[in-house]
């Protein structure tokens, strides 16, 4: 972010970058923006952790959602089911003919042990082995050809994280989410992947 000096400087670098909205007299700063705000503040220095609880939680999500959304994804907020387990919840879950993400949105990882963050990833890749045992469920919110297609389970934080790659797993910064999904490739082998079998049983591809 650019040097800020008084108020008017705030003002005028927030509009300039698109943070800020100048309307009928009024200031106004939606959702995106807001996220857009916290991801510079992260990068400039300030502690993630507080700087996170300046979100709604929602804000994290819809966020997230909007950019799958506008970029080819159908999507499914706070999907929750049952499984052998109990009952599991899936923040963001996304697909399109290609791939299928079962989202997870951290508000903020930055801080955590490395044990915790693998704790997080590896209980994500639980939660989208329990959707992949429950092909009816994804049937009815119309994803099609579950024959051999795979969730690949997404951790999204607030700031970047050192770590890229947990355990095949995914962590993407909310601003990287749009070079995630375009990047990803239908072969990387390094990702996890759970697989969908015409016989419902849920494997690691």
């Amino acid at each position: 972010m650019l040097p800020i000096v008084g108020l008017d400087d705030a003002l005028i670098t927030l509009g300039g970058n698109g943070l800020l909205t100048f309307s009928d007299g009024a200031l106004t700063m939606n959702g995106r923006q807001r996220i857009t705000l916290a991801e510079e503040m992260i990068h400039s220095g300030m502690d993630a952790k507080k700087v996170s609880r300046l979100l709604r939680w929602q804000e994290f999500e819809d966020f997230a959602d909007s950019i799958l959304s506008e970029n080819g994804f159908s999507t499914r907020k706070h999907l929750i089911f049952k499984s052998r387990a109990g009952r599991r919840e899936i923040d963001i879950l996304a697909w399109n003919d290609t791939f299928t993400l079962a989202v997870d949105c951290k508000h903020w990882l930055r801080g955590l042990s490395p044990g915790r963050t693998k704790e997080a990833a590896r209980a994500q890749v639980e939660r989208a082995m329990a959707l992949a045992k429950r092909p009816e469920l994804l049937h009815r919110l119309k994803v099609h050809d579950l024959d051999g297609r795979t969730i690949i389970p997404v951790i999204l934080s607030l700031g970047e994280l050192p770590e890229r790659l947990i355990d095949g797993v995914p962590i993407v910064c909310v601003s990287k989410l749009l070079s995630f999904i375009y990047g990803v490739s239908p072969i990387d082998t390094k990702l996890k992947r759970i697989r969908l079998d015409s016989n419902s049983q849920a494997r690691l591809a």
